[in-house]
């Protein structure tokens, strides 16, 4: 009987670490003048029909998060919501319809699609992370690797293990790696991005700073990355969580 026990643990514990958290990602522009209402009726509204849902099995989380500093071109995403569910499956099969009934309102009461413009959704599989509890501020770092597959082994069997031991140091919160799932093609830019979270504003800029002595350099003299992603990040930039429910 114990045997089987454990043998019937062991087959749950594969399965649940076969199934990977998946999230989409909706990057959206809003214009100056429209930031202040589109806000307000994500997060006094569009946020609890999403908690609504969450209860209801159809999503794990929902998010709002803004960029910090203007945009090199005015026209780019400098919002992005996120849903996130527990896997493919409850991502595709789900039965959220977004009921507005429960606030007392009309979905077209609360629309933003008139203040705003969805520039791209994509879809990215969770590989590897690091949980957090205070993170406000998070880098998104986008990139296209020569191979997805080594990165992400890289960041799963050496980043991730000098990010746990140098926490304190660099006060990282949480850190994850994601491939893409969706779009993909070398037209569709970065095919993998990391996030680096943080309490605050200043932990983040300290973190992305140049440092001539970098401790990262010395502790990731195994690694290969610059064989993998020999030109770096195609692009940074760090976002604030307006609000995050799940």
């Amino acid at each position: 009987m114990k045997k089987l026990l454990t043998t019937i643990f062991l087959l749950s514990a594969m399965i649940t670490m076969a199934q990977k958290t998946v999230s989409m990602h909706m990057y959206i522009n809003v214009a100056p003048e429209n930031q202040e209402t589109f806000e307000r009726l994500e997060i006094d509204y569009w946020s609890k029909v999403a908690k609504e849902e969450i209860k209801k099995g159809n999503m794990t989380g929902w998010g709002l998060m803004k960029n910090i500093g203007l945009n090199e071109n005015n026209s780019d995403a400098n919002y992005l919501i996120v849903n996130t569910f527990k896997d493919l499956e409850q991502a595709f099969s789900s039965q959220a319809n977004w009921d507005t009934s429960i606030l007392g309102v009309s979905a077209e009461d609360i629309s933003t699609e008139n203040i705003r413009e969805v520039k791209a959704i994509r879809w990215y599989q969770n590989e590897s992370s690091i949980d957090g509890n205070d993170t406000n501020f998070t880098i998104f770092n986008y990139g296209r690797p020569n191979s997805v597959a080594d990165f992400v082994n890289e960041n799963k069997n050496i980043y991730r293990d000098i990010h746990i031991s140098m926490q304190k140091n660099t006060k990282l919160d949480s850190w994850g790696v994601h491939t893409r799932i969706h779009p993909k093609g070398t037209a569709s830019k970065a095919s993998i991005f990391t996030r680096d979270g943080f309490s605050t504003l200043l932990d983040a800029m300290a973190y992305l700073s140049y440092k001539d002595d970098n401790t990262y350099q010395k502790m990731a003299s195994k690694s290969k990355m610059n064989e993998i992603l020999p030109d770096g990040f195609g692009y940074t930039i760090i976002r604030k969580t307006l609000l995050w429910v799940n």
